[in-house]
Parts: C-alpha cells; structure tokens; sequence
C-alpha cells in the first residue's frame, strides 16, 4: 500500500475499503460464528467490490464459508467484529471456498476483543490508528502476561499457560480490575492476592547442601489458591458431582465442597498432638487401692497427663487447614 496513505506516511491514516486489484490473501471483518454443522466455519466479509474480490452488496447470509486454517487440537475462533485474515485458492474463485487465520489481536491487553474498526489492524501501516500504550511500559501490569522469550498460550480473559526454561504455569486470575490512573490506563493491574495457578519446576533445588554435599536437585510442583480441593469420583466420603457436563463442577457443588468436604490435617501438628498423647498414655500409672495415680517420665517433674491437657484443645485448634478440602 503506498506510504501516502498510510498512518505512518504523510501523516494520514490507512484505508483498507478500497481494494485495488484481486489478491490470494485478504483482510476481512467477521460476521458470523454460527456453524450448524460444527465444522468451526466462520462468515467473513471483506471490504470492495466483488469484481476485484470484495463483498460489497453481498449479503451475509450469501457469504461464502471460511474454514480454519489451524487444526482443530488448537481451538481459536474469532467473535463478530473482529479481523481476520482471508485466503482463497484462487483470484477467480473468490466467493467459494475460503480459509481464513486470526482473529488479529494488536496488544495482548485487546485480547478480550479487538474489533476490526477498532484498534485490531494497529500493528500494520495501513491500520486506521496507531498502538496504545505497551503494557510493557506499565509497573502495575508486570507479570500480568508471559514473557516474549517464553512459549505460551493466553486465554481471552484471565488465564493462559506458559512453557518457560525447564518449568511450566497453568495460571487463572492474574489480574484484577482497577480504576484506571495516569500511571496506569489500564482497567486491570498484576493480581498480588488471589491468583491460582500450577507450577513445575525441573532442575531446581529441593535439598541444600553443605561444605562436603553439594545442592540436591530435582523437580517441585506447586499449587496455589484460595481454596484447594482434592476430590475422587468414587468411594469418597461424601461424593460429589465432579462430572458436570457444562462446568465439570458448578458453583453450587463448589460451594458444598468447600462446606462438608474434610479438611486436611496438618502431619506435623498432628504427629505433635499424638506424642503428647503417648506419652500420657505409656506414663500414666493406676496404683490401685485408692492410691493417686503416678507419672512415671524419666524427668521426674513432667507431668505427662496435664502437659497434654494443657496443649490438646490448642493442637486441635491448629490442626486442620482452613483451604484445603479432600473427601
């Protein structure tokens, strides 16, 4: 496209609704959705006249099929309004069979929506607006989306999963909102205090070592939330409803989980809570005969008996977590 019409030439922005000749690959504006034979086809229409391959005067329900041109394990699909681009097997046959790749998403903050006429062709020169801020220049948003080095894939919203150097996050809520600012446009900012995520770490250190051992190294996985729940489908106790057609587990079966599911023992607490139990136990001595009963430890001035009582209903207390349920 020349530069004279282009947002970064001569200072005027780009027009892509003027289509000079036929062309194998084009721009269009996403229509329709709506498969009916769940084949992941989508409508398109692309700006010009249909001598030169456009869609002008045709109307959308005409509008020739675009099938996907990623495979169906990775599963995409552009919403109404948003650009894609549109490939046809040949200039002479642009209203029959079409492919198409996208949707095109500008900044990775537009990754809810980037409409078409919006901001979606900001990146090209004959985008009909420039770039918004980076996000990159945001403090607040740091850590909000992967790393350009790293392998990932980012979900509409508030998930995504990054392949980084020998570890690997699955992450949901990684932002909230926020009231936008002068040092933050942005209506989202890094979530410092509810985010969920898995993380595997490989070549890392689980063990440190001294002046004769050098560090152990191995693999670590953690899960962090709010909440954690480690259900079966069977032979737990209570069962639940793990299978949900619609959401694996709704929010009323959640809300049950967190509710009557077992919270977990905490081991060391635990294990505390029964050695003062032993002890008591093994060193509490009937004499018999009406005598007092004898505490029989090895120190001669604890009190096996009342040192339990004295820590058993604190230990009950802290023994179970408060966010990690099981059945």
């Amino acid at each position: 496209m020349d530069e004279g019409n282009s947002k970064y030439g001569a200072g005027k922005r780009g027009n892509l609704d003027n289509i000079s000749k036929r062309k194998k690959i084009q721009l269009g504006e996403v229509v329709s959705v709506d498969d009916p034979q769940g084949l992941g086809r989508i409508k398109v229409r692309i700006k010009g006249s249909v001598n030169k391959g456009g869609d002008d005067n045709t109307l959308d329900a005409d509008l020739p099929w675009a099938f996907p041109m990623l495979p169906k394990f990775y599963s995409a699909k552009p919403k109404i309004k948003e650009a894609v681009l549109i490939f046809v097997f040949s200039t002479q046959q642009a209203h029959a069979d079409r492919l198409y790749l996208g949707p095109i998403i500008s900044q990775p903050q537009l990754l809810k929506s980037d409409p078409y006429y919006n901001s979606a062709l900001a990146g090209f020169t004959f985008g009909s607006q420039s770039p918004n801020v980076s996000y990159k220049t945001i403090p607040e948003v740091k850590g909000v989306f992967p790393n350009e080095e790293d392998v990932s894939i980012q979900g509409r919203d508030n998930t995504d999963v990054i392949l980084k150097n020998n570890e690997i996050l699955i992450r949901a809520g990684k932002f909230v909102t926020s009231v936008p600012s002068k040092t933050n446009p942005f209506s989202f900012k890094f979530n410092a205090a509810t985010q969920g995520y898995i993380q595997i770490k490989n070549d890392t250190v689980v063990k440190r070592g001294d002046d004769n051992n050098p560090d152990e190294k191995g693999t670590i996985a953690n899960i962090v939330a709010s909440k954690i729940n480690l259900i079966t489908h069977k032979n737990g106790s209570p069962i639940f409803n793990v299978t949900n057609q619609d959401n694996l587990i709704s929010d009323d079966e959640m809300l049950r989980i967190l509710e009557e599911a077992h919270p977990l023992p905490f081991g060391d607490v635990l294990l505390q809570y029964l050695r003062l139990l032993k002890d008591a136990f093994i060193n509490h001595v009937h004499n018999g005969n009406g005598n007092k009963p004898t505490d029989l430890t090895a120190s001669g001035n604890k009190q096996s008996l009342d040192t339990f009582k004295k820590n058993a209903e604190d230990l009950e207390n802290q023994m179970n977590s408060k966010n990690i349920r099981i059945n």
